[in-house]
Order: C-alpha cells, then sequence, then structure tokens
C-alpha cells in the first residue's frame, strides 16, 4: 500500500490555486514522504520526552519540502498529512487530513510557523467556522512535525519503499515526481536513550512558561500561539494532545 499522499499530490498538482493558503503548497507533488504507520508509538511518552528537548533548539527538516504522512487510527480521519518548509528561521507548513466516510481530502485547515526555540503559531482557514476544530488541528500540526523530528534524530528504522513501475503511470501523467518514499518504524529503546544523552546537554540559565493564547493580527486575523516550555532542553515544551476529532464538512 502506497502513501495516501500521492493521491493528494494529484489533486493539489491540478487544482492547487482551489486551496486555502496555496501558496504554501508549492512543490508538494515533488516533495518526499515520510510514512509513519503506528500512531501509538508515535504518540508514544519517549517521543515526547525527547520532542521537548529538542524542541527548544533549531528546527531542521530531513529535507527542504517534506510530506510527514501519519495514519491515524481514530475513527473519523485515515491519515494526517503535514506539508512542511524550511525557512532560515523555522519551519512553515500546513494541515490537511483524508476522512475515512466519506472518504475526502479537506481543505488546509491550518497554516503553521515553528520559529528556532520551540514556539509554535498557526492560523486557521477563516472558512472554517468550528474554531475549536481548528485549534485541535494547529496543535495536531505542531505535534507532528516535532514529534516526526524526534523519532528521525535517533537514527530511527528508515526503510526506502518504491512505487511499483506498474503504478505510476496516472501519477506520472498528472505531474506527479518521486517514487521513493520513506516507511519509518519506531523504536522506544532508541528513544529513552537519546533522551537521556540530551539531559544538560544545552543548559539555559532561564527556563519560563509560554501560554497558550490567541494573537490579533494587524490585518484583523487571529492566531493561536501554543503553550510551550522553552529554554531549558530538558523541559522545553511540545503540545502532547493533537488527536483531531470532528467530522468531514
Amino acid at each position: 500500500m502506497i502513501p495516501d499522499a500521492y493521491a493528494l499530490k494529484r489533486i493539489v498538482r491540478g487544482h492547487r490555486a482551489k486551496f486555502w493558503a496555496a501558496d504554501l503548497l508549492d512543490g508538494f507533488e515533488f516533495a518526499p514522504v515520510w510514512h509513519f504507520e503506528d500512531q501509538a508509538k508515535f504518540d508514544a511518552d519517549e517521543v515526547d520526552a525527547l520532542g521537548r528537548r529538542l524542541a527548544a533548539g533549531p528546527q531542521r527538516l530531513p529535507h527542504p519540502q517534506t510530506i510527514f504522512e501519519l495514519r491515524d487510527r481514530g475513527p473519523a480521519i485515515r491519515s494526517q498529512i503535514v506539508y512542511a518548509r524550511q525557512q532560515p528561521d523555522g519551519i512553515e507548513a500546513v494541515w490537511l487530513a483524508l476522512w475515512r466516510n466519506p472518504r475526502r481530502w479537506t481543505d488546509v485547515h491550518v497554516r503553521l510557523r515553528i520559529a528556532d526555540g520551540g514556539v509554535a503559531e498557526f492560523e486557521p482557514n477563516p472558512a472554517l467556522a468550528d474554531t475549536a476544530l481548528a485549534e485541535q488541528c494547529g496543535k495536531a500540526a505542531a505535534a507532528i512535525v516535532w514529534r516526526a523530528l524526534a523519532i528521525l534524530s535517533t537514527s530511527a528504522d528508515v526503510s526506502e519503499r518504491q512505487i511499483a513501475p506498474s503504478q505510476r503511470k496516472p501519477f506520472a501523467s498528472d505531474g506527479v515526481r518521486g517514487w521513493v518514499w520513506r516507511q519509518v518504524a519506531i523504536n522506544p529503546e532508541r528513544l529513552r536513550t537519546a533522551s537521556a544523552d540530551l539531559v544538560g546537554s544545552h543548559s539555559s540559565p532561564r527556563w519560563h512558561l509560554r501560554r497558550g493564547h490567541w494573537r490579533q493580527l494587524a490585518n484583523g486575523g487571529r492566531v493561536f500561539v501554543r503553550q510551550c516550555e522553552v529554554g531549558s532542553p530538558e523541559r522545553g515544551g511540545v503540545v502532547k494532545d493533537y488527536t483531531v476529532g470532528g467530522h468531514a464538512a
């Protein structure tokens, strides 16, 4: 089974202008896919602990344009997709999802900015009337990025998989490229070891808590700034609850 992101690549290739924050989808159809199949392990305490420490430092993607796909175990969503692009001072990203029933893709629900030092800000799609869902999606996007980077930082078991030539034709005809995708297996023991090794390695004289809050922008928009702990890598803050509920619109 190939990642759901390939079906989305075809849609984005042909209909990018119909998406909200379409500029942040530039390059999506060519970006490499990192697929996380086991959401239970992705949500493990070991991932959270390492993510806290790494969040306080520079945010670096494995590729300048990266697709993280998480196979969701909930009843409403089949896959969560975060498309992230590296910027000089952090990461810009968007969150989308594939609903289970009926099976259909969402529009971009939130646009996200993760700055070096552990701050995440997200702006909801103004067409999304459910503000609670928008907040859930923003937290999900930030958590998926931090957790994925934490896992990949531990020399994770990554298997390169290829789409069979017989399956490539419909994607290729729609302008999709990149036939190799990466399946990531999560090793809790490696995560525990990596988290322990980081204790005290980035000492900071001042630690403080940034509370979650809505920020009013000059153009009238609003951005939710998540609560996070910053300063000490041992106590840096990462959103742990990234489960998204709701129903297909």
